[in-house]
């Protein structure tokens, strides 16, 4: 691992009244996570790894509704080393298992989410649908290496549904999207949208809540990278879907059902042991 790269240890202060928000609502957003040196010395190395492997060369239009609301790469913390000092920061960690109420956290999976210029919308999705982690504490770090500005647009959750468990197996797509709406509406629930963010601000939500994005209606890519983390000393459950299955395979590889979740792929970054 390069030396020259902000090595993100040092911890954040959360505080009780961001910890309450983030259990009452199932999402919080917290400023300066990252310094704007920090964040832009990291911004360069996943920028470059998440490109050089991504493999999406459709045009836009010939994309269903999911490709057109990002480009996705998966464990950039495996395809570059220098990515990993960002993947596996103690800070981050530190952060989730303050917010989730736990003694520790193991990463899940990192994945750089780049929407580009004039990509779709993300539909409303809950995050866990797709993780065999049934009963586990869960959450998901997003953050942004440019400044997201109303254009661009950022999250939007409906606060509370997380409280709900899952609320329809549904994964993203119209179909989530139109099940959703229709189920905001009818229960006449808020919707919060986060507006404008700097390069190193961070959304925190949990693995329940409910929550999409807006199109990218500038000609700039929305550039993000996001860290899923999972409570230390949770169990891989019974998957339920093909998405959890394939899961399972992908970052519980060897394991089965009813073992400790934790891999040589879910590395602790942070525990208060």
């Amino acid at each position: 691992m390069s030396s020259s790269l902000p090595d993100l240890s040092s911890l954040y202060p959360v505080t009780s009244a961001q910890k309450a928000e983030y259990q009452e609502r199932g999402y919080v957003l917290l400023r300066e996570v990252c310094t704007f040196d920090e964040i832009e010395a990291h911004a360069a190395v996943i920028r470059d790894t998440a490109l050089t492997h991504s493999r999406e060369t459709r045009p836009m239009e010939e994309r269903d509704t999911y490709g057109k609301a990002f480009l996705q790469i998966i464990n950039l913390w495996q395809k570059n080393p220098e990515a990993a000092v960002f993947a596996t920061a103690q800070r981050f960690g530190q952060i989730a298992a303050d917010l989730m109420g736990v003694d520790g956290v193991r990463l899940y999976h990192d994945q750089a989410l780049f929407k580009e210029p004039f990509g779709g919308p993300t539909p409303w999705h809950q995050d866990q649908f797709y993780w065999p982690l049934d009963g586990v504490k869960c959450l998901t770090m997003w953050m942004p290496m440019v400044r997201i500005e109303p254009d661009m647009m950022a999250m939007k959750f409906v606060p509370g549904t997380h409280l709900d468990g899952p609320i329809t197996m549904k994964e993203i797509s119209d179909d989530s999207e139109g099940f959703f709406n229709d189920f905001i509406h009818s229960n006449k629930l808020p919707i919060h949208q986060v507006q404008e963010m700097m390069p190193g601000d961070a959304t925190f939500h949990d693995g329940w809540t409910l929550h999409g994005a807006p199109g990218n209606a500038t000609d700039r890519m929305r550039e993000v990278m996001t860290l899923i983390f999972f409570a230390d000393g949770g169990k891989i459950s019974t998957p339920t879907n093909s998405f959890r299955e394939a899961d399972m395979a992908g970052f519980f590889p060897g394991q089965q059902p009813g073992e400790l979740a934790a891999s040589p792929l879910n590395p602790l970054v942070y525990s208060r042991r």
